[in-house]
């Protein structure tokens, strides 16, 4: 038998983070393109929020001190409440910090952000458009009309455009 909920597959990713304040001190974390949805269990009570995702400020990038020294690049989504900071990945190694950076950026449809001075930045330009894919190439079928609809008769604008002004409308409801 078909299932709706098998046919559609869903893009998303699942990381397990460190909570202090969580049983076991864990908590899951699903990132999908439209919201974050945030779980973990609390005194014995599972507790789930789930946040939009243009909550977020941005897809920040941080230089931290590694445990052998060397500079570690943390990976987060960065939102106004800290508690709500979601860890994407950490490296060491700066190219690939870079390419995730921009990745998680282009696919949440979020600016990237730098942290300078303790304060978060953005690195693109306000309001510049995001790397997008190109169009597709023209096809001879893009101008027909659906099949459903090669029957029907196109819209009469002359008629369309009468607009009835200050008529009062009798309603009856028997």
């Amino acid at each position: 038998m078909f299932e709706a909920t098998n046919a559609r597959k869903t893009e998303e990713a699942v990381l397990v983070q460190r909570d202090w304040r969580a049983d076991g001190g864990a908590r899951r974390v699903r990132v999908t393109r439209s919201d974050i949805l945030i779980s973990r269990r609390f005194s014995g009570v599972d507790m789930m929020i789930a946040v939009p995702v243009p909550a977020y400020d941005g897809v920040a990038l941080d230089v931290v001190e590694g445990r052998d020294g060397a500079p570690c690049y943390r990976l987060s989504l960065a939102h106004r409440d800290r508690d709500l900071d979601v860890v994407l990945g950490e490296t060491q190694d700066c190219g690939d910090a870079a390419a995730d950076w921009k990745y998680w950026a282009s696919w949440l449809g979020l600016p990237r952000l730098a942290n300078e001075d303790g304060e978060l930045a953005q690195v693109d330009a306000p309001g510049a458009p995001l790397q997008g894919y190109p169009r597709r190439g023209a096809s001879p079928l893009r101008n027909r009309r659906p099949r459903f609809l090669t029957r029907r008769k196109a819209g009469d604008a002359a008629r369309m455009a009468e607009i009835f002004a200050g008529e009062r409308e009798i309603v009856c409801y028997e």
